[in-house]
């Protein structure tokens, strides 16, 4: 058998961790207890406590492994009574034993458990680390413009994050870029989820979107750093040089200066983007960024479709499609102008014809007229400079003096003429005289 261990604690010692004088005596009664049970199994058991300083979570876990001696008693000897007694009173025992919250956690003490419930900042701290040292910190930022967490996200220590009141946007720089500088999207790292920025410069109007926000720190080439999207930057020159820029200035993106920002709205076709107003005009100032980008026109706009666009194209309202079309200025007021243009055989009315002469010889003209549902409005006027009759191709012309539409325009004598306005179904004939005779 093997020789019993003793107890080495004073209960001085036992009462720095034990909560009163009834758990001491059960304690002492435990030891005694494993000890007349070992038998040869166990060859020992000794807990030792330094001091009367020994903390709480130290005597937990001896008692814990008491247990599993306990554990391996109930497997490896003859099963009594004894030992059932014992296994129950370590049960009881680290069941019962309260243990004590270590004094430096202050505060936090009660939560010292597995899940955290909550925790309470101090609303106005001290000491806490700046710098690079400050990397990952968390602390309440108790400033009136501010009031709430701070959270130091960068190994400098540079950019801080003010949860809840920015947003930020990490790059890797595809060239340099300097604090302040107004920073667009240049592409991706690749699988890595990365993406690249750069100083603004050189958009379309169709790339106004590009814009990702304001670079919060100077990041060098290939290195990465913060762009605010949301929130205030700090720290930059926001006097305006030369336009003077002061508190509450809308700046906008500057095509003319990579990077920069300029209070004056730049001329179409450039990307139109309020970029940040001005909190604090100063060398050491303060921008409130949060850009906001203008259309451009058939872009963005869900009901406007623009194509093969051309000089003088106007917008003209499909009522089919449902949107707004570019077409050539000839079709949208082609009864208001145009030179006359002369026709020598069957034709059909083109886009801007206005005044139309008909020269064909030898028989019947006959001239397809333009839909007059798509031109309401539209006029044209013909005349013959040969004796033959002139006919629409349709059945759509109104006589002069009203009735059922019929193909008639002039008859074949030179010089007579007649004018043909669109009612948005058939063509009107609203003036026509022969050669020679006055119109009163």
């Amino acid at each position: 058998m093997a020789t019993p261990t003793r107890l080495n604690l004073t209960r001085d010692q036992l009462a720095s961790f034990l909560q009163d004088f009834e758990q001491i005596k059960q304690f002492e009664r435990l030891f005694a207890t494993v000890n007349s049970n070992t038998n040869d199994i166990i060859p020992g058991v000794e807990l030792a406590a330094g001091n009367s300083g020994q903390a709480a979570n130290d005597a937990l876990a001896q008692i814990m492994a008491l247990a599993e001696l306990v554990a391996l008693i109930n497997t490896a000897s003859d099963a009594n009574s004894g030992v059932a007694s014992l296994d129950q009173k370590v049960d009881n025992l680290a069941q019962g034993f309260a243990v004590q919250p270590r004094a430096e956690l202050g505060t936090m003490a009660p939560l010292q458990q597995d899940n955290i419930p909550w925790l309470q900042f101090n609303t106005q701290p001290s000491g806490y680390p700046t710098g690079p040292a400050a990397n990952g910190t968390v602390y309440w930022d108790d400033a009136d413009a501010i009031k709430t967490l701070n959270i130091v996200m960068e190994d400098s220590g540079e950019v801080i994050q003010h949860v809840g009141e920015e947003t930020y946007y990490r790059v890797k720089a595809s060239a340099n870029i300097t604090e302040g500088q107004v920073v667009m999207f240049t592409g991706t790292v690749g699988a890595s989820g990365g993406l690249r920025g750069a100083p603004a410069t050189g958009l379309t109007s169709t790339q106004s979107e590009y814009i990702m926000g304001v670079a919060t720190q100077n990041i060098a080439n290939n290195g990465w750093g913060y762009v605010t999207w949301f929130g205030e930057v700090k720290g930059v020159n926001t006097t305006g040089g030369v336009e003077a820029w002061v508190d509450g200035q809308i700046l906008y993106y500057n095509p003319a200066v990579a990077g920069g920002l300029t209070k004056n709205v730049p001329t179409a076709p450039n990307p139109k983007v309020i970029v940040a107003s001005v909190v604090h005009a100063a060398t050491n100032g303060i921008l409130f960024v949060r850009p906001t980008f203008g259309s451009a026109l058939g872009a963005t706009d869900s009901n406007v479709e623009i194509t093969g666009l051309a000089n003088g194209d106007l917008l003209q309202y499909d009522g089919t499609q449902l949107r707004w079309e570019n077409v050539p200025a000839s079709s949208v007021i082609a009864g208001t102008g145009g030179v006359p243009v002369t026709k020598t055989a069957d034709f059909t009315v083109a886009n801007g014809e206005t005044w139309i002469i008909n020269n064909k010889s030898g028989s019947t003209c006959t001239v397809t007229l333009p839909s007059a549902a798509t031109f309401p409005g539209r006029y044209l006027t013909f005349q013959n400079n040969q004796d033959q009759n002139l006919v629409s191709a349709s059945s759509n012309v109104i006589p002069q003096g009203g009735g059922s539409a019929g193909t008639a325009i002039l008859t074949n004598v030179s010089g007579n003429w007649a004018t043909l306005v669109s009612n948005g179904t058939n063509w009107v004939i609203m003036q026509a005289a022969s050669f020679n005779n006055l119109l009163y």
